[in-house]
Parts: C-alpha cells; structure tokens; sequence
C-alpha cells in the first residue's frame, strides 16, 4: 500500500475509531476522558452499520500494522477505571465490547445493558454473534428489557443490525424474531416513517422493507415508495420502482399517481415504471413522450404500452418534426435522432448530419451513431 493511501486509511471512521480507542488505555485521565468522548462523537454520527464493521477491524492484524497500532488490550479492570474518570460513554463501552480478551467483553455488556441509547442497544446486538456463549447470553439479558413498545423506537434504529442476523451462525432465530416483533408492532410505526428520512442509508432501506410488507396493497405504499425514489442511491430506487408495478404490492391508483416521478428519474429502469403508471391512467401523450426517451429500453416498452393501448404512431415523421423545431430540448432531440435510428431512411440523412456538430455532446454522439446506422440502409 502506497503512503498517500496508507494516510487516506487514516481518516476513515472505522480508522478513526481505533486510533481514539488506544488513548483508553493512557495514564492521563483528561486523555482517557477526550478519547471516550470524541468516540461517542465519532459513533453517533455514523450509520449503525459501522459497528459490525468495527467488530472486524478490531480482529483486523493488518489494518492494525497499517495504522501503526497494536490489538486493544483492554482488560475488566480497565473498564472500572475508566468509569471512575466519568469517561464510560456509550462510545467507550462499545469499543470495550470488541476487543479479543472475553473477559473485557464481558464486563463492557454487563455495563452495557444499563446503557439504554442507540449505541448501546447496537453493541448489544452486534455481541450477540459473539463466539463466546455466556457472553452472548449476557447480551440478549441486556436487550430484553428492550423489547416493549416503550423502547420500540430505540430498536428501530437498530434495525440493520437485526437484519445482518439472519446472517450470523450464533445469534439465536428466536432472538431475531423478538426485536423484529418489536420493530413490527404498532409502537414501532411512528419511528418506522421518521426512519425513511434518516441519512442513514441502511436504516432507511431496512425501514422500507418493513413498512412495505406491513402496507401491501395499502394506499401508504405511496408514502414508501416515494421516500425510496426521492433517495440517490439508484438500487434504491429501483428496488422502489419494481414494487410499483407489482399489483401484489402498489395499487394502481398508487402507480398512477407515481408516474410523473418515475418517469423524470436518471435511470432507464425506474422510467420503465413511469412508462406503465402512463399506461395504467390512460395517458396517451406521456406514454408518446416516453417513446421518444433516449434510452431504447424505455422506448421499447413505452412503445409496446402505446400499441396495446392506443395504436402505434409516425415516429419517423414525429422525429423528423422535432428535429426541425428551432428551440428542441437536448433529450427531445436525443429521442427523436434515436428514433430516427430505428425507424428513419436514407432521405433523413442530411437532416441528421447537421447535428453531429452540435455543441451538446449527447446530441452530437446520438447524431453520429444515427447517421452510421443510416448510411448502411440500402
């Protein structure tokens, strides 16, 4: 690994926790205390994911020899003194719950079951896994008093972790189905919608899923589906714009009502979706715009929605009037030379030509794969 990306490495958050942990262990009390805070500070303004990832790191030989540090030897009695010097954050415990001595891990969920707070809770759960039986036993002692509505919220925010369950060989399956029935009961559905607003993006997600299958068929799938699109993670969005032509999950009076959005997102994949909420409303003059996208998998399938619905239309001589349109859009003219390409003649070549030199790349790059293809024509 080169220097500049040795020191890149450093300023990572997983990197930044465990530089900061090692100041646990130093004689000054004020350095104790800073490094107990700034990792409460560091932690809570990550997602919550980033605690199993921390589980790794601190296993991690390599990394360690990168940042010039050695394995946390963090011991119980450590973990007394700290909380002595009034340092023994959430941050601080949560660290100490990671480290390779059992005993040190112990003693940091014993003193984590008291701490009811985000970090808590999510260190809880992550030793849940631990490879240590009592250990993990000790967890699951310190997350039942949890498991009630009142702390419904709480387990919400921690719900990525729950779903990482399913993946874990010693977390128990009665386990992950109590903080799910949690997170599915009616005092967890306030904080289920606020979640679809969180940065965290694997909070949202997981949110998501859960309102999805409390709300099949339900109007308050829009709400859902919505918040998904309104995200820039393009997986997301897909994942959203799949649900909304699936009549099992998005009435179509959802769909309808979600056109407009699904057909002006980035991706092709998402305005297939919009293509078929148009259908759906029986809108004949955004289904014809949506055959003149410039990306051919949207027109295709706008294309056969027009035809079932409607009939086929001129796109040639569509086409060939927006290019002539004096002030066309750049994706109006980038959709007409597309279709062009499709459905255009030898004739239509001068026309096209004229805009391989167009100052807007995509026009010009739409222009030129056009004329090549036309030029072929016999």
């Amino acid at each position: 690994m080169t220097a500049d990306r040795r020191e890149l490495r450093r300023h990572t958050p997983v990197a930044r926790v465990l530089l900061r942990a090692a100041d646990l262990l130093h004689r000054s009390t004020t350095r104790v205390q800073e490094a107990a805070a700034d990792l409460d500070h560091i932690l809570a303004g990550q997602p919550i994911t980033l605690v199993p990832a921390l589980d790794r790191a601190f296993r991690d030989a390599g990394l360690h020899h990168d940042l010039g540090l050695a394995f946390l030897d963090l011991r119980a009695p450590d973990l007394e003194r700290i909380e002595r010097l009034g340092a023994a954050t959430s941050g601080a415990l949560g660290v100490a719950s990671l480290v390779r001595d059992g005993r040190a891990r112990e003693a940091a969920v014993v003193r984590l079951a008291h701490r009811v707070d985000r970090l808590g809770t999510a260190f809880l759960i992550n030793r849940l896994n631990d490879y240590v039986g009592p250990v993990g036993g000790l967890a699951w002692t310190g997350l039942q008093p949890r498991l009630t509505a009142r702390h419904a919220a709480l387990v919400v925010r921690c719900l990525p972790l729950i779903d990482r369950m399913s993946e874990w060989v010693r977390a128990g399956v009665d386990q992950r189905r109590a903080l799910q029935q949690v997170v599915r009961s009616p005092a967890a559905r306030p904080a289920l919608w606020d979640s679809l607003r969180d940065r965290d993006l694997a909070l949202m997600r997981a949110a998501a899923r859960v309102l999805v299958s409390l709300h099949r068929g339900q109007p308050e799938i829009r709400d859902v589906l919505a918040a998904a699109l309104g995200r820039r993670d393009q997986q997301l969005r897909i994942w959203a714009a799949q649900l909304a032509f699936d009549p099992a999950v998005t009435p179509s009076s959802v769909l309808q009502e979600l056109a407009p959005k699904l057909s002006a997102d980035r991706n092709p994949a998402v305005r297939v979706a919009g293509a078929r909420g148009f259908a759906a409303r029986d809108d004949r003059d955004a289904l014809v715009r949506a055959t003149f996208d410039p990306h051919g998998l949207v027109r295709h399938h706008a294309r056969i929605l027009l035809a079932g619905k409607f009939g086929a239309i001129d796109y040639r001589g569509r086409a060939l009037a927006v290019l002539a349109e004096p002030d066309a859009a750049r994706t109006a003219l980038v959709g007409a030379l597309a279709n062009l390409s499709e459905f255009g003649r030898r004739p239509d070549i001068p026309l096209v030509a004229a805009f391989v030199a167009d100052a807007r790349p995509s026009v010009a790059r739409e222009a030129q794969r056009t004329l090549e293809l036309l030029e072929r024509l016999p």
